[in-house]
């Protein structure tokens, strides 16, 4: 299958994590797709007049059709610099360019978006395995009475896991004052007894809004706002000093916890899944195609909101296949009479394995 135009991962999204397991690597053979890095794009896009040409590594022009046809397939856009084409139709890695602000942004083979739902199908499914020992280790640590660096790790790990917040980033505050969980002030919250109220502009400058009912995590946060300065999430080190949290401390924090390499974004990922699963769980399939699509796209927008993105981004990234393809095939509304009260995480988590399962067993 030659590549086609819109598969588009936003910048540095996949490729940087793109190392490949045996497994992996098993199912992209099978798949008719070879690995590829940015050093074998070797085919350059110039500008000719009011078009462009390509060029190969040895700076001649291209001539043949059917491979102009494949790279115009690609569909980067006319504004991006520095682009840069694989050579070989079934490579992983297609293109590269840059955007206005200098990010790079990659388009990939059609096919390397089945590897990446079957990663993410593993990525989600030890997440959800592993749930009970954060749970487990954040509920110990919410008991404590000191603003340690674990106690405000635990703290993010929980809003997150509640809210599916952004981590944050400190580069989108200092070059666009944009914030996410990481990264909130104590200006940012309101709190009324269990009630936690989170007002801030999150990545593009959204304004998000979320309320949460939790009453150790509320008596968490008061104790956080006890620490000087304006961030919400700091923390008194051994020597005196306040410091304030960083994402990568609570990625290292979580590595450390479940011995894997979970991060604080899989927990948004979670959320995202586990909330359309939940719409899709509840609503039996449209007989027709458009029906169906109706119910997906509506689905997806509920997801959008709860997540600050859009309902296409949320479907790529947030949502696994196997969701909507268990509620396309039936599957979905039949595995959730089994299971009383969705809108309980616990069961939700249950019955997103089972799917997230029958996919991965598939898929071998």
């Amino acid at each position: 299958m030659e590549p086609a135009a819109g598969n588009c991962i936003p910048p540095n999204a996949m490729h940087q994590n793109a190392r490949t397991t045996s497994r992996d690597n098993v199912f992209m053979r099978s798949l008719g797709l070879r690995y590829a890095t940015v050093e074998e794009l070797t085919i350059r896009r110039r500008r000719n007049g009011t078009g462009f040409v390509y060029v190969n590594g040895r700076g001649r022009r291209l001539r043949d059709e059917r491979t102009i046809y494949r790279l115009k397939r690609l569909a980067v856009p006319p504004a991006y610099e520095d682009v840069v084409y694989a050579d070989d139709p079934h490579a992983h890695l297609q293109a590269r360019g840059r955007d206005s602000a200098g990010r790079a942004q990659y388009r990939y083979h059609p096919d390397w978006e089945k590897v990446r739902e079957l990663r993410k199908a593993r990525r989600l499914a030890k997440l959800a395995v592993l749930l009970p020992k954060v749970r487990s280790w954040v509920a110990r640590q919410l008991r404590g009475v000191e603003p340690t660096k674990d106690f405000a790790v635990a703290s993010v790990i929980a809003l997150v896991a509640a809210t599916a917040l952004r981590p944050g980033s400190e580069a989108y505050v200092q070059q666009h004052g944009t914030r996410g969980a990481a990264t909130l002030l104590k200006s940012n919250m309101s709190i009324r007894g269990a009630t936690i109220v989170l007002r801030f502009r999150g990545k593009g400058g959204k304004a998000i809004e979320k309320t949460v009912e939790s009453r150790p995590l509320a008596r968490a946060l008061k104790l956080l706002c006890a620490v000087p300065g304006k961030r919400l999430f700091q923390y008194r080190a051994e020597d005196g000093v306040v410091r304030h949290l960083r994402r990568r401390d609570i990625n290292i924090a979580l590595r450390a916890i479940t011995k894997q390499p979970i991060t604080l974004k899989d927990f948004r990922t979670l959320n995202g899944s586990a909330i359309a699963l939940q719409e899709l769980a509840a609503i039996e399939a449209k007989s027709s195609i458009r029906g169906r699509r109706r119910q997906i796209l509506a689905t997806m927008r509920c997801v959008a909101a709860e997540l600050a993105n859009t309902p296409s981004v949320c479907r790529k990234s947030y949502v696994h296949a196997a969701v909507v393809e268990a509620f396309e095939s039936g599957m979905l509304h039949a595995l959730a009479r089994k299971h009383a009260g969705l809108r309980a995480p616990r069961l939700r988590e249950k019955l997103l394995m089972e799917v997230l399962a029958t996919t991965d067993h598939l898929r071998g």
